[in-house]
């Protein structure tokens, strides 16, 4: 298959929405637990020894137990702490708090046993509360005022986030003076002002020397193991309060935190470098990708530069500069996600969703056809089987049709339009070659398609062009002309000329040429009555949108509906019937004639969001009321079952506009629009109603149109009646409301308001 010529790209406002999220969520820490991910990844593939100048001595399981006890005495603190200072230990910081032992015997020889420790003894400060972002203490525990002055006291609270451990102070302020940490004075820093720090999370736990506090009582460690070292003395037991989850690490004493605290400040002050750095880097490399409209390969590249800021992250935490990566990863991720919707988008434009074959978009923006011929295909009797066929047997079909069609074109791409019919790009050959090459095509559908038990006879005509002038569109175009005129001609296919396109300049312009129309006022509304099957009388009238050209004359509807479908011309001409039917039908209220007003809308509008406010406003302008006017949902449009759409749909009936299905049977959707559209009426098809005396497959059709119309509460409406026997027949039905040239042709508006006073009802016939 070519390859599109069409660059897939986002807009700035895609951007700019992906730059503004992304900076919220820096402003707001609100994904501030990616990094806090990211970083506790570190703790969990922990790899770093402490140094072990500072140490643990631990009361835990094992030293309870083999007291018989629950918690040391006072008097073995004292011994600790004298067995400790003995051994030549360098400094110790007591994690304990001694205050309700005061009026203990024992108490007076701890305060000796602290107090023999000089400067070199850090008593613990314990606090209900460290104020979120100030380093501030409330609820202050003070150690005793019996201890001598000389002993530091120092901090040992920390703040939680996502109730772990993160950062640790430098220093808190305690109201009356700014007094240290353990881990500040561990790493015999100065006293700092009160702010935090990140811990290094890749020490290991178990790399921290640790002597249980009943082999310091009873003498059982190895003389050289605490001289010249620093100690923290804290508890370690498995049910202690003093357990805090520690990232990576899970629950891990105190104690230890202090230890990997110290140790981290011992190779530096961490840096913190936030978030800004990184996202400003990002911002500029995904500008210049945005700016040259090297998005092809965003993903990729998106994936690498997010790969890269984690490795990075990772590579800089070892050397204590922490950096945010969130804002970044947001920014990258939501313009890859608006890159991916894009791309989504772009591709369900470019195929056929039933057949999975590239659509005729697809064609259009290929490279340039070249020296090829383009032919175009298509099922003659495609409306017909489709409205007999579910939805899932018209997809087993289109799939054998497209088999037997590439089975016929060779290696060639093949290309599938929504409306069933088929093209591709062929070599340019002469008459007798391509006649022979479209004969054995047609060959293939000699035979009849065959689904489960059900025998479907499929006929095929081809359209040629092989004219190399012109664009994709306009090649294309006028093959779909000729195999157009295949099918009018009964021939198995026609070839395009440019002696048989006589207007020619006509169909290049007709877009224009609709909008010229637009802006001069050659479009007026013509309004065709509605009769009351029970009572004859005129009920409503429907609007129909009708041009007149200049020097063409009438333009028929079917050529300018489906040119105004293709652009955004086709909302301007709704609006414009739509108020023009609502200045109409209050006209004809205030006259006295209450009928209601029936207007067609394309289902592809429904996604218009200002639609439903636009209608609501021409009816309250107009003081026209809402019940009486009915908007007929074409279902041969193609229905985009988005959250607009549903809303528009939802907002409309809020407000009491009727909803009808307009051309019901003709379209691919037909009972499933039901579970879409909570219809008020039912409107058959006019292609059903012409015929349903002569097929007795129609008439069921009719006939059971009505009956489900009744069953799910809604009108039941049958168009095209052309003859009173049809219309006999659709009154024994049971149908509710008839329309169609046998009652009455579409007519001007005063003609409408000239007729109603002197109207026989013609259903009393």
């Amino acid at each position: 298959m070519q390859k599109s010529r069409k660059r897939i790209a986002i807009g700035w406002r895609s951007y700019v929405l992906s730059l503004i999220i992304a900076i919220l969520v820096g402003a707001s820490a609100l994904l501030e637990p990616i990094d806090s991910f990211i970083e506790l990844t570190t703790g969990k593939f922990a790899w770093r020894s402490v140094s072990g100048e500072t140490i643990a001595i631990t009361v835990d399981d094992e030293t309870l137990r083999r007291l018989d006890r629950t918690e040391l005495t006072l008097e073995e603190h004292s011994r600790i702490l004298d067995a400790a200072r003995h051994a030549g230990l360098e400094r110790i910081f007591v994690d304990f708090q001694y205050n309700r032992f005061e009026k203990n015997p024992n108490f007076p020889q701890l305060v000796s046993s602290v107090d023999a420790w000089d400067d070199r003894i850090a008593l613990s400060v314990e606090a209900n509360t460290v104020v979120p972002g100030e380093n501030r203490l409330e609820g202050i525990n003070w150690p005793s005022e019996k201890f001598s002055k000389r002993a530091i006291r120092a901090c040992v609270c920390w703040e939680y986030m996502f109730w772990q451990v993160w950062e640790v102070p430098y220093a808190v302020d305690a109201g009356t003076r700014v007094i240290p940490t353990f881990s500040s004075l561990i790493a015999r820093l100065p006293l700092q002002s009160p702010s935090q720090y990140p811990v290094d999370y890749s020490y290991l736990p178990s790399s921290i020397v640790k002597i249980n506090a009943i082999d310091l009582l009873e003498g059982k460690f190895a003389s050289n193991a605490l001289r010249g070292k620093d100690a923290v003395f804290g508890f370690y037991t498995s049910n202690s309060s003093d357990q805090h989850y520690f990232p990576g690490h899970g629950r891990t004493p105190g104690a230890d935190i202090h230890i990997m605290a110290g140790e981290t400040l011992k190779r530096g002050n961490p840096i913190q470098l936030y978030w800004m750095p990184s996202f400003l880097l990002v911002v500029a490399v995904t500008l210049a990708l945005f700016l040259r409209k090297k998005t092809r390969r965003f993903l990729i590249i998106a994936a690498c530069i997010g790969a890269a800021l984690i490795i990075t992250k990772f590579l800089l935490l070892q050397i204590l500069v922490h950096i945010k990566i969130a804002p970044s990863l947001v920014l990258l991720a939501t313009f890859s996600i608006q890159m991916i919707l894009v791309r989504r988008k772009w591709a369900a434009q470019q195929h056929n969703p039933i057949s999975g074959l590239p659509n005729f978009n697809a064609l259009r923006q290929n490279d340039s056809f070249g020296q090829r011929s383009i032919v175009a295909a298509k099922i003659v009797n495609f409306d017909e089987i489709t409205t007999y066929l579910s939805s899932d047997y018209g997809q087993r079909l289109i799939e054998q049709i497209a088999r037997r069609l590439q089975i016929g074109s060779a290696d060639t791409s093949l290309y599938h339009d929504a409306d069933g019919s088929f093209a591709w790009l062929s070599p340019i050959q002469k008459t007798t070659e391509i006649e022979a090459q479209l004969a054995g095509l047609a060959a293939l559908f000699h035979t009849p398609i065959i689904i489960d038990d059900r025998r479907i006879d499929v006929n095929i005509a081809f359209g040629i062009n092989d004219e190399t002038e012109g664009s994709n569109s306009q090649r294309l175009a006028a093959a779909r002309g000729a195999v157009d005129r295949a099918v009018r001609n009964r021939n198995l296919f026609e070839r395009h000329t440019s002696s048989q396109d006589d207007d020619a300049a006509w169909k290049l312009s007709f877009q224009s040429q609709l909008k010229d129309a637009l802006s001069n006022g050659d479009f007026w509304v013509a309004f065709q009555p509605q009769f009351d099957m029970a009572s004859g009388q005129m009920v409503g009238v429907e609007a129909l949108a009708r041009w007149t050209h200049p020097s063409r004359g009438p333009i028929p509807p079917d050529q300018f509906i489906v040119q105004a479908e293709k652009s955004q011309d086709i909302y301007r001409l709704t609006l414009f019937v739509m108020k023009r039917s609502i200045q109409c039908g209050a006209q004809l209220h205030a006259a006295g004639h209450p009928l209601a007003v029936s207007v067609n809308l394309s289902a592809a509008l429904l996604d218009q969001a200002d639609l439903a406010a636009t209608i609501v406003t021409m009816l309250d302008d107009h003081s026209f009321p809402a019940s009486k006017l009915t908007i007929e949902i074409t279902e041969t449009a193609q229905f985009e079952d988005s959250r607009q759409a549903m809303q528009t749909l939802a907002t409309l009936r809020q407000y009491g506009i009727r909803l009808s299905i307009d051309d019901y049977g003709t379209g691919q959707s037909n009972l499933e629009y039901f579970t879409r559209i909570e219809a008020d009426e039912i409107k058959i098809d006019k292609s059903f109603v012409k015929t349903m005396r002569d097929s007795q497959r129609n008439f069921e059709i009719v006939k059971s149109t009505i009956e489900l119309a009744h069953r799910l509460g809604a009108v039941a409406v049958a168009e095209g009646i052309e003859d009173q026997e049809t219309l006999t027949l659709l009154r024994n039905l049971g149908c509710d409301v008839a329309q169609g040239y046998h009652l009455g042709k579409p007519q001007l508006f005063f003609e409408i308001m000239a007729s109603l006073d002197s109207l026989h009802p013609p259903l009393s016939a």
